[in-house]
């Protein structure tokens, strides 16, 4: 896999943790201002470079790999957390009920599931779908993909309020699946513009990313009724794009910050992250597990300072998802058993 791209999953993964491993002030704002965005961003980049050949692409089988690749996981891996989710419900952020309909409830309303950030699988999936028939539909055409991402971001979530299957957060984040696509299709002329302004455009960048993570110099902007995305007239219509630009410029500042980032890791040859290239999605799938045993032994048991919590959930978060993978990866192709676990856990089975 091209190697700005490695970089780009392992820096977004590595965010991800860090942004679940506790309250960071400052950083972790900074983190949660593009992180999401930014996956949803590579994994547009991804599916564009790998699905160039629309006009052959069976949609039914595409859906049925990708329904494997993230939803599977999702069920299945939110099933196991499920009673443990129940029994500790004292110690959770936010408790769940033992019954079918919670039970249920937590796979059709993503943002309830018993893991949170698990909203992104079925998410994506939707996103991948719409985006397979619009591009059939329109011939292969990616610029009308993208103004319809637009309109739905912008124009479209100003009047809908729809939480099942997070259909708010598909309309909202098609936009940035768009963008990847766009980086994938027109990489070359971007990549000479950044390369040719690296240093402004960093400096840029840098400086939104950091006026938003420090100050509260935004906060002026009335997003009320943006969340649920209720509009009723226009004075709260225009609020709402007055947020969703500020929103959308600054999630872009920091996916090209990333990207940056990626290029001067590839430009001085680093490779200080290789060990993580090809288990970024194992860490995502596995990291929750580790993180809430250390927040229940770390805050509210032992009740101890954000200042050694933080980093030992981050470190269990990112390793022993590492060492899960790596084990199953052995254990599979050494005894060509159990398959099936690659697909739950995800792990790349490639040598």
């Amino acid at each position: 896999m091209n190697k700005n791209i490695s970089f780009l999953q392992v820096f977004g993964i590595l965010l991800v943790v860090l942004g679940h491993s506790g309250e960071i002030p400052f950083f972790g704002k900074w983190i949660y201002s593009f992180h999401m965005p930014l996956f949803i961003f590579i994994s547009g980049f991804l599916f564009y470079l790998t699905t160039k050949d629309i006009y052959n692409l069976n949609l039914y089988r595409f859906i049925k790999k990708k329904f494997i690749r993230l939803i599977l996981p999702y069920i299945i891996i939110s099933s196991i957390a499920y009673l443990p989710k129940v029994f500790l419900s004292k110690f959770a952020q936010r408790g769940i009920d033992l019954s079918m309909d919670s039970y249920l409830h937590s796979f059709l309303y993503p943002w309830d599931n018993v893991i949170r950030f698990f909203w992104f699988l079925p998410t994506l999936f939707f996103i991948m779908i719409i985006v397979v028939i619009l591009l059939k539909v329109t011939k292969n055409r990616l610029h009308i993909v993208f103004y319809f991402s637009v309109i739905l971001s912008f124009i479209i979530l100003n009047f809908i309020d729809i939480k099942i299957l997070n259909i708010n957060g598909i309309f909202n984040y098609m936009l940035f699946f768009s963008l990847g696509m766009m980086y994938c299709k027109y990489k070359e002329k971007v990549n000479k513009i950044l390369e040719k302004n690296i240093g402004k455009i960093f400096i840029v960048v840098f400086v939104l990313l950091l006026i938003n993570a420090t100050t509260n110099i935004f906060n002026g902007i009335n997003v009320t009724g943006v969340e649920t995305g209720k509009m009723t007239d226009i004075v709260t219509s225009i609020e709402f794009i007055k947020y969703k630009l500020f929103y959308v410029g600054i999630a872009i500042s920091g996916i090209i910050l990333s990207i940056i980032l990626s290029k001067l890791y590839c430009k001085y040859n680093l490779t200080f992250l290789e060990h993580l290239d090809g288990k970024t999605f194992t860490i995502y799938l596995l990291s929750w597990f580790s993180q809430v045993f250390v927040r229940i032994i770390g805050y509210q048991i032992l009740k101890l300072s954000m200042i050694y919590v933080v980093p030992i959930s981050f470190i269990l978060g990112v390793y022993i998802p590492v060492i899960i993978n790596i084990y199953v990866k052995y254990f599979i192709l050494r005894y060509n058993k159990f398959r099936f676990l690659s697909i739950i856990l995800g792990v790349n089975l490639k040598r």
